[in-house]
């Protein structure tokens, strides 16, 4: 269980540059575009590419790796690649603008699995790929249950209040919970 290809994606909506390495942090890869903590990095299974008859960096991933299980690990899995200890969080939705363009229902839940990191250092292409026994509270994929984890942190209504005072929205139509 190895990496066969690494990305990092520069830009939205440009093409991906293919790398032999990139170094990362707890705040993404290093050199690519922002993303949000949850989706700093996307990791697909060759196995499942070749499935849907792609090649390699069709979806628009950051990582490929042959390790045929992938997809069956649950949210909040640990995976050690190379240096990184990237926590899963949830299985990326299918895209648009994957080239080519794939139909959704023959990709749902095949597009790859996001995540994030928690250290920095170096991935390389042939670095091992393994699960480890470290374990995370798993994030629910469906739009609603976000919400609903978000809303049950105990600081989720100071952080949504913050966030109405940041887009200059009226407290009044911010209410939290």
């Amino acid at each position: 269980m190895t990496v066969t290809h690494l990305f990092i994606k520069r830009a939205h909506g440009e093409r991906l540059d293919v790398v032999s390495r990139f170094a990362f942090t707890p705040n993404g890869i290093s050199g690519g575009v922002r993303c949000p903590p949850l989706r700093q990095v996307l990791i697909t299974s060759r196995a499942v590419t070749r499935e849907l008859g792609l090649a390699v960096g069709d979806l628009r991933e950051n990582i490929a790796v042959d390790l045929d299980g992938l997809y069956d690990l649950p949210s909040g899995s640990v995976l050690r690649i190379g240096d990184a200890l990237i926590r899963l969080t949830f299985p990326c939705e299918p895209d648009r603008r994957t080239r080519p363009p794939i139909a959704s229902d023959a990709a749902l839940d095949k597009r790859g699995f996001l995540g994030c990191f928690l250290n920095r250092g170096f991935i390389a292409v042939g670095d091992a790929v393994a699960l480890t026994d470290q374990w995370h509270e798993p994030i629910p994929y469906a739009t609603k249950d976000h919400i609903r984890r978000f809303l049950d942190r105990p600081d989720a209504r100071s952080e949504a209040r913050e966030a109405a005072d940041a887009l200059d929205l009226a407290s009044a139509r911010a209410r939290a919970g």
